[in-house]
């Protein structure tokens, strides 16, 4: 209830100057300093009402960077440094005209991103556009609370000269004729209840009112909850008109409930009661099946809504949700303000066609990290439903979405949570996640929830209703009052306090049972620790309590879920993340730095043994390695903007770049243990992670699909991922690397029991090599034995080994899977010209190969040589390649369309 603003004059003309006097007391400005001086700070502000249809709406004016900075800088009160005033004129600092101007909305803010404080409401001005209007000056607040023999100050207005009327609860207490203002001093003779006062201003032409609540405030009643309650929202299936609110609030003295069923008023049937420090209330005569938007009113000044609501509705981002991503979108309730939570009893439930999925062992893991917002352009659940089959045949079988729980806005990585128990509605219906989530089961393929529970955003009612200026109070059950990591950026949970734990065990079970993730990846779980440390080093330290903690939240998520993922962002010291991974939790793997500077060719920092984690001297394979994830540049970026170059081999080059990722994707994939994905890595995505802000929206890319040298690394990956699912050796433990950082890798995976003479490919070995210079080199090659060994990426071509190491030439970027039993590649191998729908066509003369195929077009071609894969480029149409620079002979041709990849034998004449 702080946040006052006062205008002046009382009704704002759009075209003359305005002073805007704004009270932060109660919010997070109160008492703003920055690096220990007193600091200005600026207005936020926007067209709320009025704008021509080509205004955005709202049209902000950000002080970080509008040209206007100086002008929307406010001003301290010397005499009370919680106040600050700006004065400025409207279609002036807007730059728009009077008629355009109505109704304008402001915030105060800090410029600085990092300090990022404000006051914690929108607040809306009227301006006066020579209609009547009326408004109350005193008190300040719409809704107030009195005791029984207090006395009420209360001054009205009117824009222009009118007969005004006083009416509390109906009744006259006080009128003026011919005035602009009304003064009378109210006392309240109420014992309990609430009642509502109304100015009415008539001028002769239009009569106008304005009103404000007070409440008599009444001792809250005891009494026990009903037995199976608990906190949050209890529906009673038997009974669908009836609903009980359950709210943990200690050291809190009152609770109301207002909502659509009580004209969001306090009223003495809807003040909770109390159970030592919890507060109830059974609702009755509800609407089987009808949404109702409800808060809690803690005392008498702080709006939440239910911290277990599974629905919010949000005045200020909900506008902006487009009906075909949520259709019948409740309508924010307009006698509300700030966020508010959604009941509904006898919803309609969600209807599970998988009933019994079996998730993926974790060392078969291949996770496709993604972020809805970013995925496609309608940013819905339903985007990545179109989508499944496009993952499948990658060889995906899990899926990490990036956070979707409610979080601040419509617009965001999600790691600013506010409510924990609601699916984000930009991106659709809760129904429309559990489709997405049965269909991916439907595919074998698992889903996981990336989990924001080391830190909250404000908005979220468990850090809102425990506030203490600008930060946590220190009697908050759930959050410290300052983070103990460097890395906070909103508002620090405490692991250790049980109601922490009770929430975190809540939260966790919710997401697994209602909707059916398969796991969890637990964002930044290094800051679950209570031992303070802003030292990186020091916190990155192993910590015992830490260790403690995390065992005790997966040992809970197990007892439940014995099969459950849970994944750590953990990266501390190694000692510690052994003995987490002892205990049956996976740990990510960032090898993203080793991976770019392997692909761009520089030696420094590129040593790939970290990938396993046999280097790591884990027992288990519970490492999720990746080369790129959403917190990293990207590698195919990295490749455009800092590759090496040699005689004419330069990295740069698209075409080079997008071979330098099937290289790098060879070792990251083949490399035993469960791998992540970051989306469109597997179509070489290569825009910068900081175009549009770290943080930003970036540009959907799809179209890279339709490109041809693209959609051969889409079928690369594919290839490899499926070499990892399909043969054993790719899921060994004896794993051999010989790196040590130079550009030359290679490593070598011995089959247990071992054996140097396979009858199967359950006894095969295999050698994976790769020159990531930007030269050819002679490679000495590490096989485990001597004899036959098959080049897979040459159609399976032998190799005579006589001696270790063998000796062999790579050419730059070359990479090469050695096997001792032969495989067959994911593709057709045949002798012939013609295989089934391709006709192969060599021109004798020219020196052309032509292919066509009856039912579509031919996409690529890539013709094997001696020295590896050649790419070549398309020649007079799609179907004509030039191959006149080969040397005759026979040759593998592996010719791409969209629904198919031929491989066939080709002879240049």
């Amino acid at each position: 209830m702080a946040q006052v603003v006062t205008t002046n004059p009382v009704f704002p003309i759009a075209d003359q100057p305005v002073t805007i006097t704004v009270d932060v007391s109660g919010t997070s400005l109160s008492g703003y300093s920055w690096n220990g001086t007193t600091s200005p700070v600026w207005i936020w502000t926007w067209v709320s009402e009025g704008c021509a249809s080509s205004c955005d709406a709202p049209t902000n004016v950000d002080p970080a960077t509008s040209p206007a900075q100086d002008a929307a800088k406010c001003v301290r009160i010397s005499t009370n440094p919680d106040k600050y005033q700006i004065t400025f004129t409207p279609t002036v600092f807007f730059n728009k005209p009077a008629s355009e101007l109505k109704k304008i909305g402001i915030k105060l803010k800090t410029k600085n991103w990092t300090d990022n404080k404000q006051t914690d409401n929108d607040r809306i001005i009227v301006l006066n556009t020579g209609s009547l209007l009326v408004n109350f000056t005193s008190p300040s607040q719409s809704l107030i609370f009195k005791n029984q023999g207090d006395q009420i100050n209360i001054t009205a207005n009117a824009s222009s000269v009118s007969d005004m009327t006083l009416k509390i609860d109906g009744n006259i207490v006080s009128t003026v004729t011919g005035a602009t203002s009304l003064n009378y001093v109210h006392t309240v003779t109420e014992s309990s209840g609430s009642s509502d006062v109304v100015i009415e201003a008539n001028n002769g032409s239009e009569i106008k009112q304005a009103s404000f609540t007070y409440v008599v405030r009444s001792p809250t009643e005891s009494l026990p909850r009903p037995s199976g309650v608990v906190d949050g929202i209890n529906y009673d299936e038997s009974h669908p008109t009836k609903v009980t609110l359950s709210l943990y609030a200690p050291y809190k003295s009152s609770v109301y409930v207002i909502g659509d069923f009580n004209s969001w008023t306090p009223q003495s049937a809807f003040q909770m009661k109390k159970d030592a420090d919890h507060y109830w209330l059974e609702i009755n005569g509800l609407t089987a099946g009808q949404e109702y938007a409800f808060q809690y009113l803690v005392d008498e000044s702080i709006k939440v809504g239910d911290p277990y609501a599974d629905k919010i509705l949000d005045p200020s981002n909900d506008s902006y949700i487009s009906a075909s991503v949520y259709p019948d979108l409740k309508t924010y309730p307009t006698s509300a303000s700030e966020i508010v939570t959604v009941l509904q009893t006898a919803q309609p439930q969600y209807s599970w066609q998988v009933n019994n999925f079996v998730k993926p062992s974790k060392r078969d893991l291949t996770i496709y990290e993604l972020l809805i917002r970013d995925f496609d352009t309608e940013r819905s659940y339903q985007n990545v439903i179109d989508k499944l089959d496009y993952l499948q045949e990658l060889g995906i079988n899990g899926i990490e979405l990036m956070p979707i729980m409610e979080f601040s806005g419509n617009d965001s990585w999600g790691y600013n949570p506010i409510y924990y128990f609601a699916p984000d509605k930009a991106y659709g219906p809760k129904n429309k996640l559990k489709e997405l989530i049965d269909k991916a089961h439907q595919k074998g393929i698992a889903v996981l929830l990336d989990m924001v529970l080391n830190q909250a955003d404000y908005e979220c009612p468990l850090v809102k209703m425990y506030w203490n200026g600008d930060k946590p109070a220190a009697n908050s059950p759930w959050f410290n009052q300052q983070a103990t990591h460097p890395f906070s950026v909103f508002f620090d949970f405490n692991h250790e306090s049980q109601n922490t734990k009770d929430f975190v065990d809540r939260v966790t079970e919710y997401w697994i049972k209602e909707f059916r993730f398969d796991g969890f990846r637990f964002d930044l779980s290094k800051g679950f620790t209570q031992k303070y440390n802003t030292d990186v080093g020091l916190w990155s330290a192993y910590d015992a309590s830490r260790i403690a903690i995390l065992k005790r939240m997966a040992n809970k998520i197990w007892s439940h879920t014995p099969d459950a993922y849970v994944i750590l962002e953990h990266f501390a010291d190694n000692t510690e993340e052994k003995e987490l991974s002892d205990n049956g939790m996976m740990l990510w793997g960032n090898m993203n730095y080793s991976f770019s500077q392997t692909s761009i060719g520089a030696s420094s920092g590129s040593d790939l043994s970290w990938s396993s984690f046999k280097s790591r001297g884990w027992s288990d394979s519970n490492l999720v390695t990746y080369m790129e994830s959403h917190d990293e540049e990207r590698v195919m970026y990295r490749n455009n903007q800092n590759g090496n170059s040699s005689s004419g081999y330069n990295i740069k080059n698209l075409h080079t770049g997008l071979d330098r990722v099937k290289a790098t994707s060879t070792f990251l994939f083949l490399i035993p243990g469960p791998k992540m994905v970051w989306q469109f890595g597997e179509l070489g995505y290569d825009v910068s992670i900081n175009e549009g802000g770290r943080v930003g929206a970036k540009p959907v890319k799809w179209e890279y699909y339709d490109d041809t040298y693209r959609y051969a690394l889409y079928q690369h990956f594919a290839d490899v991922i499926s070499l990892r699912k399909t043969y054993s050796i790719f899921k060994a433990d004896d794993i051999t690397f010989t790196d040590g950082g130079s550009l030359v890798k290679q490593f070598t995976l011995k089959n247990s029991p071992y054996t140097d003479t396979p009858q199967s490919t359950d006894e095969m070995n295999a050698q994976v090599a790769g020159n990531f210079n930007v030269t050819s080199k002679s490679v000495s090659i590490n096989f485990s034995h001597t004899g036959t060994w098959y080049d897979y990426f040459l159609d399976g071509k032998p190799v005579i080994v006589n001696t270790i190491p063998y000796t062999m030439n790579l050419s730059a970027g070359e990479y090469k899977l050695f096997t001792d039993y032969p495989i067959k590649t994911p593709v057709t191998t045949v002798e012939e010209s013609v295989v089934n729908e391709i006709k192969v066509y060599p021109n004798p003369v020219e020196s052309i190969l032509e292919v066509e195929r009856e039912n579509g077009p031919i996409t690529a071609l890539y013709l094997y040589t001696t020295q590896g894969m050649k790419v070549i480029p398309p020649r007079l149409s799609k179907s004509a390649w030039d191959v006149g620079n080969v040397a005759q002979g026979l040759y593998i041709a592996e010719v791409h369309s969209k629904e198919k990849t031929y491989r066939i034998k080709v002879i240049k004449k």
